[in-house]
């Protein structure tokens, strides 16, 4: 092998924070970080990066939010709008119980639809948040929890559960022992499951329901893009 073909220099262009996208087909050189080092992050990184990575809470801190009970269609404990011209793409949702109620059923459902009800009655806002802080990018979607009325996502639209969570909490409890263990944080990944899109406009859903109210925090996480 010749010196020629052994030293190869390779030359990229620096593109940390927001890298201009470029038609299929057009060659463009490798990106790399401001410091010299070439781009091997993963796709979620390079989205977090470009300022693509958005989270909401439901609860924080000490403060709880209660759940609405029993599992209805048109009552969500979280209603994401996703406007027309916006994609998302769930990454990651967390529901933990902070409040057991012995002997009941949990049903945690997170479904996306095609349709959007931008008129959700009722409702708490949440704040959306960018996981890449100081970086300036907003979310187009609107966030609220404790939703009392929306329009049906299940009988007039494409409606698509993609994650179902169920366990009964203190199932027989018995007296005077504790329930030490007893698992109470629940988590979807799309890492660990097939991925999902949702082409806006159109809504995710949260449910965090079954045979009691439950005192919970939850936290959603997507990549958006326009």
């Amino acid at each position: 092998m010749t010196d020629a073909l052994r030293d190869v220099n390779v030359r990229g262009e620096t593109q940390e924070d927001a890298p201009a996208k470029k038609a299929d087909g057009i060659f463009r050189p490798p990106r790399f970080t401001a410091d010299g080092s070439q781009f091997t992050a993963t796709w979620l990184q390079g989205h977090l990066l470009a300022g693509k990575l958005f989270s909401v809470n439901v609860g924080t801190g000490t403060t709880v939010v209660a759940s609405a009970g029993t599992w209805v269609a048109t009552t969500p404990d979280l209603h994401l709008q996703v406007p027309l011209g916006t994609k998302i793409l769930p990454v990651h949702v967390s529901v933990s119980i902070d409040a057991l109620v012995d002997d009941q059923d949990l049903e945690i459902v997170a479904a996306i639809s095609n349709g959007r009800d931008a008129s959700p009655a009722g409702g708490t806002a949440q704040t959306i948040l960018n996981r890449n802080f100081g970086h300036g990018n907003g979310s187009n979607c609107i966030a609220e929890s404790d939703v009392t009325a929306i329009t049906t996502p299940i009988t007039d639209r494409n409606y698509l559960e993609f994650w179902r969570e169920m366990a009964t909490l203190g199932a027989a409890p018995v007296a005077a022992q504790n329930e030490e263990g007893q698992r109470t944080t629940f988590n979807w990944s799309q890492g660990e499951d097939a991925p999902i899109a949702l082409n806006g406009a159109g809504e995710l859903l949260l449910w965090v329901a079954g045979g009691a109210t439950f005192d919970y925090f939850a936290t959603v996480t997507w990549i958006e893009l326009t």
